[in-house]
């Protein structure tokens, strides 16, 4: 891999000008951004401080264009209010003007986020597992718990509800877990809490356990 290249020290105001245009050519940048790269270029405060009320007062450096911009990025990407807000803060712009730019910004988060879902998961999440996964998987893209609640149902809808019944199928779940008679309490808190992540409800768990011990019993 080759190194990153150093950075070239601008040694007049040109330098440090010519810097902040080629940011600003290849994208928006909030004021806190690119006074942070103007002062890898050089130390003078003064160079730096022109240089931004320039980019300012020709609007080529504008918080709520950036602010703007940022928010249709992020929710392209499924990203969630609570992300894009902590993402915003982190580049520097105010908490005023990020909550006037959501206000007046009319998007579905729970379409988005059961878009996400669709893209992750091929079946109903209905197991303490699948809704744990999706759980987790929502909340790291930023989406609170109401959305992901509404996303998990508007997600659902596209898939039959499975019936979680099949005695048979929780015996061969519990085969996978266990080679003996399932007696121990903590043996049997461990096949119960293995089943009910399966979907399985804590009466149907116990009647699998049941008939579990019982084939393993007629195979001794």
């Amino acid at each position: 891999m080759f190194a990153n290249k150093p950075i070239k020290i601008a040694k007049d105001i040109e330098g440090v000008r010519r810097s902040a245009f080629w940011h600003l050519s290849r994208r928006d940048h909030s004021e806190l951004e690119l006074l942070k790269k103007l002062q890898r270029k050089t130390d003078n405060i003064d160079w730096i401080n022109t240089v931004i009320d320039e980019c300012l007062d020709f609007n080529y450096l504008n918080d709520q264009r950036f602010t703007e911009s940022f928010l249709r990025n992020a929710q392209n990407k499924g990203h969630g209010q609570s992300r894009i807000k902590q993402d915003l803060k982190m580049k520097g712009i105010n908490e005023k003007l990020i909550k006037q730019v959501l206000l007046n910004n009319e998007f579905n988060y729970v379409d988005s986020a059961q878009q996400l879902l669709e893209s992750r998961f091929k079946e109903a999440i209905v197991t303490p597992y699948l809704k744990q996964k999706a759980m987790a998987f929502l909340q790291a893209k930023g989406h609170s718990f109401d959305i992901i609640t509404l996303a998990v149902e508007s997600h659902n809808e596209h898939y039959p509800t499975p019936i979680f019944n099949d005695l048979n199928h929780a015996c061969e779940l519990l085969t996978h877990k266990f080679m003996e008679c399932i007696l121990e309490q903590k043996q049997i808190n461990k096949a119960l809490r293995h089943l009910t992540s399966h979907g399985y409800d804590y009466a149907k768990s116990n009647q699998a356990i049941r008939l579990f011990n019982k084939n393993i019993e007629s195979t001794d």
